[in-house]
């Protein structure tokens, strides 16, 4: 199913800038970013850690509206999400489903037979809440061991199930 009204595109670096302006601490940064931000946040910074060469980031967008944002890449053999963040006026409509099942329409055409995977921190009740309801249960982490975190999987069978009922129309151009 497709909607006219959401689109799942690339990143562009004023859709970033816009992102940028929505952290206002060190730690509002790092618990979204991870480690490598530093505030207060430099621009072209920002971008360098955004955009980095084995990571592609996407945003959700209905009309001109920049409604969520997400990044998937090549990780510990999954279709690694990354980074995700439905803007504030938007949460708790169900847009965090429609970024994910997006976000896994993408990773399965490059990695088709593949799980996908996440991490949350443990203090994300709403996230883990959200990431459950989509069929994520937690594992053992396949990196060195983080007691803040949660390593979150999907298996490739519900990975295809979400995939196939998004709800968006996938922009590979310009937005």
């Amino acid at each position: 199913m497709t909607s006219p009204e959401l689109s799942l595109q690339p990143a562009q670096k004023t859709q970033l800038w816009h992102l940028q302006s929505l952290f206002h601490s060190a730690a509002e940064i790092r618990h979204w970013g991870g480690e490598g931000f530093s505030y207060p946040l430099q621009r072209q910074h920002f971008l360098q850690q955004l955009l980095l060469p084995d990571t592609e980031a996407f945003v959700l967008m209905h009309a001109e509206n920049l409604l969520a944002f997400g990044q998937i890449c090549d990780r510990f053999d999954k279709i690694h999400l990354a980074r995700l963040l439905v803007l504030p006026p938007y949460r708790r409509q169900g847009f965090a489903r429609v970024l994910v099942a997006g976000l896994l329409q993408q990773g399965l055409k490059r990695w088709p037979t593949r799980s996908a995977s996440l991490y949350v921190y443990k203090n994300n009740s709403a996230a883990i809440h959200s990431y459950q309801r989509l069929g994520f249960q937690a594992g053992p982490q396949p990196a060195a061991h983080r007691a803040d975190l949660h390593f979150m999987t999907l298996p490739n069978q519900a990975c295809c199930a979400l995939a196939a009922a998004a709800p968006v129309f996938i922009n590979h151009g310009e937005p």
